[in-house]
């Protein structure tokens, strides 16, 4: 798994669960209803109900994204 490091510079993590991981299982098969962003958001609603939130922000100083959810819905 890759983290980005900066803007130009990505480092190999040589434990996996060192980092994040998003379980992208449930998008399978989905269908987009509509989109909406903003500078800090992203918001992809599904014809299901169901909705995927990407926020970019910062953590210690360093840029990262957070996914809602990161694991399949109950």
């Amino acid at each position: 798994m890759a983290t980005h490091d900066e803007v130009s510079r990505v480092d190999e993590v040589a434990d996996v669960d060192s980092g994040c991981t998003v379980d992208w299982s449930w998008l399978a098969g989905q269908e987009v209803e509509s989109m909406t962003s903003d500078l800090q958001h992203w918001r992809v609603r599904f014809k299901s109900g169901l909705t995927l939130s990407i926020q970019a922000a910062t953590y210690q100083g360093k840029a990262f994204l957070a996914f809602d959810p990161w694991k399949p819905p109950a």
